[in-house]
């Protein structure tokens, strides 16, 4: 089945791009190659990285208030 095939279907069944015109052989390639490129990441496996991390939360209406700006 060809990208043009798939985009002939898909404009016969009433679908349209976000911008609202027909589907093209080239859109449907885009589409299925972002998805695979997607897939590929997601399967990737990340090392785990251990780093010395530290927050502080601050209540920033105290800090906003002294300079005499209101929420």
């Amino acid at each position: 089945m060809t990208f043009d095939t798939i985009a002939g279907w898909l404009n016969k069944e009433g679908y349209l791009t976000v911008r609202g015109k027909k589907v093209r052989g080239a859109h449907v390639h885009s589409i299925l190659k972002k998805r695979l490129a997607k897939e590929e990441l997601l399967k990737r496996e990340y090392p785990v990285v251990w780093s010395e991390f530290s927050m502080e939360v601050v209540d920033k209406t105290i800090l906003m208030s002294d300079f005499g700006f209101k929420k």
